[in-house]
């Protein structure tokens, strides 16, 4: 999968209703603007956390994740084997940009 390609099936239920497809149309036009903006996100903190790209960003840790699991799978971005405390005390990955995930940082 390339960073501007989203699979709407991964979104929604495999015997979804109409809306749960459309919902997932619909909201696919905004991951590929999410994963941009985690990456970017990333990149300018030098690396980081879910909670603390989700903190500058000033977006839900939910938008967050998924994208983080989808730039890790597209290998833009790496686990660098140090964890990061959250806010409730539960270690989180530090993620680092990868040299083929930098080519979309600018």
């Amino acid at each position: 999968m390339k960073i501007y390609e989203v699979n709407t099936k991964k979104m929604h239920h495999r015997a979804a209703g109409d809306t749960e497809v459309a919902a997932a149309h619909q909201v696919a036009a905004k991951v590929t603007g999410r994963r941009l903006d985690t990456l970017r996100a990333l990149s300018t903190l030098g690396g980081g956390s879910g909670e603390q790209i989700s903190a500058s960003l000033r977006l839900p840790i939910t938008s967050i994740r998924p994208r983080l699991t989808e730039l890790q799978e597209m290998e833009l971005i790496e686990d660098t084997g140090r964890r990061h405390k959250n806010q409730y005390g539960n270690g989180e990955i530090i993620w680092t940009v990868t040299k083929s995930g930098g080519r979309y940082v600018y």
